[in-house]
């Protein structure tokens, strides 16, 4: 692996972090009027999206760490010669993978064939249009 993969690996994941903090701080922002209990249960006190906020930023801190250490800390060949290591990130791809498809069957299944989804959805509307 070169430094300019290293780097470019590095900068992939800033972009993906601020895309998914922009997404979290908007649903955050439809919820943090005063008299709205905000969507589903808190864990800690703050609601998943608000955690899904604080991880995001805190990923994108990281990997910008990750990129002013590059200098110092120059990529290994460790990736291309250990096959656990190779078999973790194929795991960890299929996780990501799962993770973002159920999600978007979830969402689905919630909103339908409509354009919009309820603001505080109580049932699945793909199913309820359906008549089960």
């Amino acid at each position: 692996m070169t430094t300019g993969e290293w780097t470019s690996g590095w900068g992939w994941a800033i972009l993906a972090a601020v895309t998914g903090s922009t997404v979290s701080a908007a649903q955050v922002l439809m919820h943090i009027v005063p008299p709205d209990p905000g969507y589903a249960g808190a864990l800690f006190g703050l609601h998943l999206y608000t955690w899904a906020l604080i991880t995001f930023l805190a990923a994108a801190v990281a990997a910008a760490a990750a990129l002013f250490l590059t200098p110092s800390s120059e990529p290994l060949d460790a990736g291309l010669t250990s096959p656990a290591l190779r078999r973790a990130g194929v795991v960890t791809l299929a996780v990501l993978v799962v993770f973002a498809a159920s999600n978007l069957l979830a969402c689905f299944l919630l909103q339908g064939f409509h354009w919009q989804m309820p603001g505080d959805p109580t049932g699945y509307r793909f199913f309820t249009d359906l008549g089960l």
